[in-house]
């Protein structure tokens, strides 16, 4: 796993190839991201972030985040709870199955989705990008409890 310095520097680099400038706000938006290593909403960014700067705007945050977004770097999801949460994306990508009973939530590997990319290219000459996807069902402890509830 790389060290968060190391994140910090590629996303940085990063940022300079697709031509953006790296501003302190950006900054600390992209140093809060690396330190939490996990889904985190603008809000929760925003709170934290205001602290280091007192003049940041929730907009730029949020501006900061949806150009992350769109350069690749960071994914965006609604994780069932109507708010957009954000990750930094790596090698490793995943998703997640969430349970609409008990609120459980499952990761899942990106290579589940490999054939749904291959497909949307094959047929329709579309390539997906799939940074992470949010799956609402039941889970397997669920499913079993209302077949057992059923059965009575």
């Amino acid at each position: 796993m790389p060290e968060p310095a190391d994140t910090l520097v590629q996303v940085f680099e990063r940022l300079q190839r697709v031509g953006q400038r790296m501003t302190p706000q950006r900054m600390a938006i992209v140093e809060l991201l690396v330190q939490r290593a996990g889904h985190v909403t603008a809000d929760e960014i925003y709170t934290v972030a205001r602290k280091r700067y007192p003049y940041l705007n929730v907009s730029t945050v949020y501006r900061t985040l949806e150009m992350l977004r769109d350069a690749g770097i960071v994914s965006e999801t609604d994780l069932g709870d109507g708010r957009r949460h954000f990750a930094l994306l790596s090698g490793d990508l995943h998703h997640h199955a969430i349970c609409l009973a008990c609120g459980g939530v499952m990761n899942l590997d990106d290579r589940l989705f490999e054939g749904i990319r291959g497909e949307l290219r094959a047929e329709h000459g579309f390539v997906a990008r799939i940074d992470h996807i949010a799956i609402f069902g039941t889970c397997r402890e669920c499913s079993s409890a209302t077949e057992r509830d059923q059965e009575r």
